[in-house]
């Protein structure tokens, strides 16, 4: 009894002074990925790499990661994946992490997806495990369905029928996931088809997938970067074959530049900490007027909200920086309060 009031007590204390943050949560903070891990208690952000390593920074809270704890993970002297480390992700497939990323060789225009092999927590050493694709491609991420199992997607340069063009153009390609280094046969689901897509030159990147109340969807990257109309995509999944380019209904743009926030595309999502929201985690820039492909791009998180009729994700407008905002339900709460809750997957 004496335990139970306790708790209430604290409780009732975390709820009177729960966290809040503010954006930007990193300058030169370019393609973010990030995940919570519950058992750790920590935030983990990782970023397009600068001075050609990968650094990853890990918090407590959002707020945290500001001036969190960081180190470098990955560097590479071997010359055919030296450079251009762009866009890392980390994904636990069957209890390890492996962090997907994009490597070129020095000046080269050709980039590849990678995958390093890490361990049971996303801080521990990684190892090169191998490159997934011999094509050029770039932005590679993990989706599961669990009655065909894991995929990998990723922004790939093709021609493809959906665009009735002989030109290659980026595109989000989608293939089984045999092992975590190892593709099955590819194909494309999305194709920069419509005119929200076309801002610069036809694009679509940064695919990101979400799960939400038996639903599964894919955000990507709309337009060129060095406009200011980089904005992102959506793609819900109807149910039938994944690699079925007919299996995805795209929507957009659902989040574009607002409030002096221009670019805001190369998202990721992330679980707050007691696992009842989705969090959406972005970059944009504001030094640009026509946009910015380099390091004036910062990282910002928002909430994802739900459609209570049509239960479809519902991204707001980038809110002005340093406007405060609450944190993720769950942060800062006691040890044993805390409830997390892997997102559904259909």
């Amino acid at each position: 009894m004496l335990v139970s009031v306790f708790f209430l007590i604290v409780a009732c204390s975390w709820f009177a002074s729960a966290s809040t943050f503010t954006n930007p949560l990193k300058q030169q903070g370019a393609d973010p990925s990030m995940v919570y891990i519950v058992s750790e208690g920590y935030y983990y952000l990782l970023n397009t790499a600068s001075h050609g390593k990968i650094e990853m920074v890990r918090a407590k809270t959002l707020e945290g990661l500001k001036t969190g704890e960081t180190k470098t993970v990955w560097s590479d002297t071997t010359a055919s994946r030296c450079c251009d480390l762009w866009a890392p992700e980390i994904h636990e497939l069957d209890g390890t992490w492996y962090m997907y990323y994009t490597a070129s060789a020095a000046g080269a225009s050709e980039h590849y997806p990678h995958v390093l092999k890490g361990g049971a927590s996303p801080w521990d050493p990684y190892t090169y495990l191998g490159q997934l694709s011999q094509s050029w491609g770039i932005d590679g991420s993990t989706i599961h369905f669990p009655q065909h199992g894991h995929y990998f997607i990723w922004s790939c340069l093709r021609s493809s029928e959906l665009t009735h063009a002989p030109s290659n153009h980026q595109a989000i390609c989608i293939a089984p996931l045999l092992s975590p280094s190892t593709l099955g046969p590819s194909s494309v689901i999305s194709a920069p088809t419509r005119p929200w897509e076309r801002h610069g030159f036809p694009v679509n990147e940064g695919p990101h997938a979400m799960y939400h109340a038996n639903k599964t969807y894919i955000t990507f990257s709309a337009s060129f970067c060095g406009t200011q109309y980089y904005s992102l995509g959506l793609l819900t999944w109807t149910g039938d074959e994944p690699t079925n380019p007919r299996s995805w209904i795209k929507t957009g743009p659902v989040l574009s530049s607002a409030n002096g926030n221009l670019g805001t595309g190369h998202n990721g999502f992330f679980r707050s900490p007691d696992g009842t929201e989705i969090w959406n985690v972005f970059h944009a820039e504001n030094e640009f007027p026509q946009g910015n492909c380099g390091g004036a791009r910062y990282t910002m998180a928002e909430r994802v909200y739900f459609d209570d009729g049509s239960g479809r994700p519902v991204f707001e407008q980038a809110m002005s920086l340093s406007k405060e905002q609450t944190a993720p339900s769950g942060e800062g709460m006691p040890g044993g309060l805390a409830r997390h809750h892997e997102p559904p997957q259909n």
